[in-house]
């Protein structure tokens, strides 16, 4: 893949599921900018989920919009980026597809023992343990969209983003 063509690549999956770490890791291998998708939730957003309480559809839909909106700009300025988010609902992927440039989907899956695991292990983060079940059961597939890879989170984080680098390379 030649750097100057102008690409994004979403780092998706549940909570736990390491989307930060691995989204961070491989903008800075890639020398590309990192979007964290939790950055764009608005303050009564975080405050809902923190309190154990799933997201109202119009909250939901007022983060899409924002991360489209900064997808828009980095297409617009030719600048490649990766963006961690959710993707839990089919709409809205297709909503951040057609504002990102030839955009590709990477969705860290594993299972919910892991994921609760890594959860109870996590600090300093609005989103409880307890918000997990919720969000497997709001996870709709993605068996139909051919441009979403599916990795093991089972796998170290710089693995992970090794299998991401050797995609793009291919």
């Amino acid at each position: 893949m030649r750097a100057t063509v102008s690409r994004t690549i979403v780092i998706m999956g549940v909570a736990g599921s390491g989307k930060s770490t691995v989204g961070q890791l491989l903008a800075q291998q890639l020398g590309w900018r990192f979007i964290e998708g939790d950055d764009f939730h608005s303050p009564e957003a975080k405050q809902m989920m923190a309190s154990g309480i799933p997201l109202a559809e119009h909250l939901r839909e007022s983060w899409v919009q924002a991360l489209c909106n900064e997808l828009s700009a980095c297409k617009a300025a030719k600048q490649p980026c990766v963006l961690s988010y959710s993707g839990l609902i089919a709409r809205h992927r297709q909503q951040i597809r057609s504002s990102a440039d030839n955009a590709h989907f990477f969705y860290l899956q594993g299972d919910a023992a892991l994921l609760a695991q890594r959860l109870a292990q996590r600090q300093n983060h609005f989103m409880p343990p307890a918000m997990l079940q919720s969000q497997l059961l709001t996870m709709q597939s993605c068996d139909n969209e051919n441009d979403i890879t599916i990795l093991d989170i089972t796998l170290p984080a710089p693995q992970l983003v090794q299998q991401i680098t050797q995609f793009l390379a291919a």
